[in-house]
């Protein structure tokens, strides 16, 4: 299994929006092949979020590549937040 984050920053706000806007986005990840779920963690006091994407391939995750980038173009767009920093990740211990 294999995992991407997008980490982001902004004001309360822009992360309310981005909670706000979470469940349209897992509902879109949800629907890619080879999805196995995603994550959506909010730090308030640290005015900080992180999507988490979880695959069953690295392919299926490669695959996904140009749906994730369009995905936080239109979450920068419509929440006003900042994609702070991306990350791809082995997982080496499933839930």
């Amino acid at each position: 299994m294999f995992a991407r984050s997008s980490s982001w920053i902004g004001p309360p706000e822009a992360l309310q929006k981005w909670e706000d806007n979470a469940s349209g986005v897992a509902s879109m990840i949800a629907g890619l092949p080879g999805t196995k779920g995603s994550i959506f963690l909010l730090d308030r006091a640290g005015g900080t979020a992180m999507t988490l994407t979880l695959w069953d391939s690295e392919q299926a995750a490669h695959v996904s590549d140009e749906n994730a980038e369009a995905s936080r173009a239109a979450t920068v767009a419509a929440t006003g937040v900042e994609l702070a920093d991306r990350g791809r990740y082995e997982v080496v211990s499933p839930l």
